[in-house]
């Protein structure tokens, strides 16, 4: 069976903008209205309840390695059945290689990706609040070639997604901007914030959805920050993490208020290549 191109991928280390664009592309979708607990995208990469359905097994106990062996298949599946057009999915994991020496991202059922950066500075204060750490242990994992979200814990699946590793912020950065199987639009947090309306559009024209500037100005309104942050602090947001809050500050810059040198210089020596190539030296 032929498999279709129906996957967008939102790729993202996180905190950088990935669910401020998918409410934004909810709201697209939904007719200028979001709720951010049913996003009308389609899931993580990393859902063992979408792997669990696809594979009618229960990944309690299988090894992360075979489900890497097996992730690629599941989504190729999932492109199949499903009488979406298009596909939207989050991921954090980074494009790597299985043991099978192929992507874990599957080449045949993807359209394209986009991929949303941010300063990784403005990046360690989000990640230490979203891990319920220190910014120092963040900033820890952010430079680590092994760093990685949601351990196994005694070689079981406990958590409700598989292990995601993430590598280091810069090779985060690289696996997915340098691949070449399918194309990719890096979009920076940045960006977003400054001229949201030209980003948006563009990212929407990328990913192949057709929305006049009335849509997008709408759907740009309902998934303002601050509503955004108004409907976590009313409802809740189920993707927050130990009670802490999702929606923190969304801005650029605030970590010359959160950082001290000695961070901001362990950030910069270990970064220094990708932070130029993507003009993340102007403010420092």
């Amino acid at each position: 069976m032929e498999i279709p191109k129906k996957i967008v991928w939102l790729a993202s280390y996180p905190k950088s903008g990935n669910t401020w664009f998918r409410a934004f592309l909810s709201a697209l979708l939904g007719d200028g209205d979001v709720d951010i607990n049913d996003m009308k995208t389609d899931g993580i990469f990393s859902s063992r309840q979408i792997f669990d359905l696809c594979t009618d097994l229960d990944s309690t106990y299988l090894p992360d390695e075979e489900v890497k062996l097996l992730q690629p298949e599941v989504f190729n599946y999932l492109a199949t059945i499903t009488d979406k057009e298009r596909l939207f999915i989050k991921v954090h994991d980074a494009y790597t290689l299985n043991q099978s020496d192929k992507p874990i991202i599957p080449v045949e059922s993807t359209i394209c990706a986009l991929y949303f950066i941010r300063n990784p500075l403005d990046v360690a204060c989000s990640f230490a609040n979203h891990l319920s750490g220190t910014t120092d242990e963040a900033i820890a994992v952010m430079n680590n070639p092994n760093g990685m979200l949601a351990r196994q814990k005694e070689n079981l699946n406990v958590n409700n997604q598989f292990r995601q590793l993430l590598l280091s912020w810069s090779e985060h950065a690289e696996s997915w901007t340098l691949q070449t199987n399918f194309p990719v639009l890096l979009i920076r947090y940045e960006d977003m914030l400054a001229d949201t309306r030209t980003v948006f559009t563009q990212a929407a024209r990328f990913i192949g959805i057709s929305a006049d500037a009335g849509q997008i100005e709408q759907a740009i309104s309902a998934s303002k920050f601050s509503r955004l942050k108004q409907i976590e602090n009313d409802k809740g947001f189920k993707e927050s993490r130990y009670g802490r809050t999702f929606f923190r500050q969304g801005e650029s810059g605030n970590w010359k208020n959160e950082l001290h040198s000695q961070q901001v210089d362990i950030i910069i020596s270990n970064h220094t290549k990708l932070m130029q190539l993507h003009n993340y030296f102007i403010d420092i």
